[in-house]
């Protein structure tokens, strides 16, 4: 039996209910405060379900170099398998160094190869939508309408990560005060992932704030670091 994203990941499957899961071809937001685990729980989720299918997926960085993340990734137990395809950019910024890119469409042909290259590439992870944002001056709400459109387009499970402040993690989805952040809209899912501090101590969790076409918990969920990648236990409250 082939792994489900839900079964991806030790305990991801008691935020679900019934039979639901991430839909193939959504694209789904993960958002969250520095050091929430966001990049370790895309690349632990699709690393561990690309090993057990015979497909292809591509992790897009902005922000760090290919051996910077996979050090990264490795601290958290998280094994890359062969059919994980990664690209930094960086050859990309060297070229472009005196001009300014079309990241979108960069992003875009970057896609395009990789569909040409393997019949079987459906995954695509972009880290993060912040870098991608300051590398980019166009109007964003008409950008961002037409890059979630291509994703859909191409047949891809997209998840793209972003980084958010405190005050955006407690707004409710579909709050005015999200106006000028379409990708909250256009998204077919929002996990989000954070830390809640205590007395005690600082505990991390995910949320998953919105999923079209399935059923879910909204409670927060405390995630850990295992020696073999991440893992989920009960809920926080």
């Amino acid at each position: 039996m082939k792994l489900t994203f839900k079964n991806s990941i030790n305990g991801l499957n008691e935020l679900f209910k019934d039979d639901s899961d991430i839909p193939e071809g959504s694209v789904i937001l993960v958002t969250g405060v520095e050091g929430g685990l966001k990049s370790g729980l895309v690349f632990n989720m699709i690393s561990n379900h690309l090993a057990d299918n015979e497909k292809h997926g591509l992790y897009a960085t902005l922000e760090e170099t290919e051996e910077s993340h996979l050090r990264n990734m490795a601290s958290l137990g998280i094994k890359k398998p062969g059919s994980l395809h990664i690209f930094d950019y960086r050859d990309v910024r060297h070229e472009w160094e005196n001009e300014e890119p079309d990241i979108f469409k960069i992003t875009e042909d970057m896609i395009n190869f990789y569909k040409e290259k393997y019949e079987n590439f459906n995954l695509f992870a972009l880290d993060s939508l912040n870098a991608l944002y300051s590398l980019s001056n166009i109007n964003l709400r008409k950008q961002m309408y037409r890059f979630f459109t291509m994703l859909r387009a191409k047949n891809l499970t997209s998840f793209l990560i972003m980084e958010t402040c405190p005050l955006e993690r407690h707004l409710p989805v579909g709050s005015s005060d999200y106006i000028e952040r379409p990708e909250y809209f256009l998204a077919d899912g929002i996990i989000e992932l954070g830390t809640v501090e205590d007395m005690e101590n600082v505990k991390r969790y995910i949320q998953i704030r919105k999923m079209r076409s399935a059923n879910h918990s909204m409670e927060k969920h405390q995630i850990l670091v295992g020696k073999d990648g991440l893992y989920i236990v009960g809920s926080l409250y």
